[in-house]
């Protein structure tokens, strides 16, 4: 099954359905940015630290996975040399709008962040929100992030707690928790091959969950060192009444 296929075509539903990921950064904090205090998510609820970003004023910055008409203006507005990559077409064109709307520029390319193909040391940094969960190796982009970046160079992104995906989503919906699945989880192997036709054909993504050691482990064995972390709710009733620690933004940066 050909899954990022199935998720370019769900995350043009929903950028056709004004998801919360695509709707085009307000004004005000576009000038903001410009006046040199960007406000960008990398998860769902909590902005990040302000410090993270204002090191990277003037810097190459890769968003990846992360179209949408939000990080890539604000970032852009800032002063970054942005370039974007994202598997949506129409997720690169609310950035395109974003950016026409407010005088900005940045490169934007449609593609695949598990198949990328840019230089050794093309970047400062690399920023991606929550899509990690969407790719079935993350060990593969994360060596592609390590070798693209320069030395020194700031990996920012954003991640589910594997912990979500222990729950049936169906009753989550109606209000109940239950334990459905065993960790780690995958769409194309914990489903049927029916339920996940079924998700599919609803324009759900196809989704990951991941092992710690996977998110946390490799970055270590490739060389990048953490220096900076926090935790995230989902801004859904109940799972955060059960678990605050939804998800996960971790900035680390390239020693080797």
């Amino acid at each position: 099954m050909d899954t990022g296929k199935a998720n370019s075509k769900a995350w043009d539903w929903e950028a056709d359905n004004h998801s919360a990921w695509a709707e085009i950064e307000k004004e005000e904090n576009i000038r903001k940015a410009a006046n040199g205090h960007p406000s960008l998510r990398v998860t769902v609820e909590r902005n990040v630290p302000e410090e993270w970003i204002l090191p990277l004023k003037g810097r190459r910055v890769l968003c990846m996975g992360g179209a949408g008409g939000q990080q890539t203006p604000v970032l852009s507005a800032f002063g970054c040399k942005v370039t974007t990559i994202d598997i949506s077409r129409k997720m690169i064109e609310k950035d395109k709008e974003a950016l026409e709307r407010y005088g900005l520029e940045a490169e934007l390319i449609y593609g695949d962040m598990s198949d990328m193909h840019f230089p050794d040391n093309s970047f400062d940094a690399v920023i991606s929100p929550v899509s990690m969960n969407f790719i079935s190796d993350i060990s593969k982009v994360y060596k592609s992030v390590h070798d693209m970046l320069a030395d020194d160079g700031t990996f920012i992104f954003g991640i589910a707690n594997p912990a979500l995906y222990m729950f049936d989503d169906r009753l989550l919906f109606k209000g109940r928790m239950k334990i459905r699945y065993t960790l780690p989880f995958s769409d194309t192997k914990s489903l049927s091959e029916k339920e996940l036709m079924k998700r599919i054909a609803k324009n759900d993504t196809v989704e990951y969950s991941h092992t710690l050691d996977d998110i946390l482990g490799t970055l270590t064995k490739l060389g990048f060192a953490m220096t900076g972390f926090f935790s995230d709710t989902s801004g859904f009733e109940p799972i955060d009444s059960f678990l605050h620690d939804c998800y996960m933004a971790i900035m680390c940066r390239k020693c080797r």
